[in-house]
């Protein structure tokens, strides 16, 4: 930025230097030229100032809540089998579970999508794949019958 504030004050002194007559156009649009491009130069380390506090903004609010999730580590609920973190436990709501045929991740969902009015298509988070649509066109998830978690 520095840099840039030396080649406007150049450019300031060769418009000075020229002593062109401010009474004529030339003189006026060239000076209003140089002044705004002052007045731009400004305005952007202004913003450049702005970005580099909301950078430490979003780094301390990103340390906070890296401090925070692993306060809750001790907290999480895992399967006692395989030591997997299981998403599904909740005991007012019903959740079905698929395998992403993709990247083989378990995807967990609200049963009531299943029987949904609307056409519901339910994506991988990991790799975007579709995993289950409410249209019929997909096999219902293993293990879920109509009416089982109902």
């Amino acid at each position: 930025m520095d840099d840039l504030r030396e080649r406007i004050a150049y450019l300031q002194g060769l418009v000075e230097g020229l002593k062109l007559d401010e009474g004529k156009d030339e003189g006026r649009i060239l000076k209003q030229v140089v002044d705004i491009i002052a007045d731009l130069t400004d305005e952007l380390e202004d913003l450049q100032v702005a970005v580099e506090d909301l950078e430490d903004y979003m780094d301390s609010f990103d340390e906070e809540l890296f401090e925070e999730f692993e306060d809750d580590d001790d907290e999480l609920d895992f399967d006692d089998d395989d030591e997997e973190f299981f998403c599904c436990e909740d005991d007012d709501i019903d959740y079905v579970e698929v395998e992403c045929p993709q990247c083989h991740d378990i995807i967990c969902f609200e049963s009531d999508i299943i029987d949904d009015e609307d056409i519901i298509e339910v994506t991988c988070p990991n790799c975007s794949k579709v995993v289950f649509v409410n249209d019929g066109s997909m096999p219902m998830p293993e293990g879920w019958e109509k009416g089982e978690d109902d």
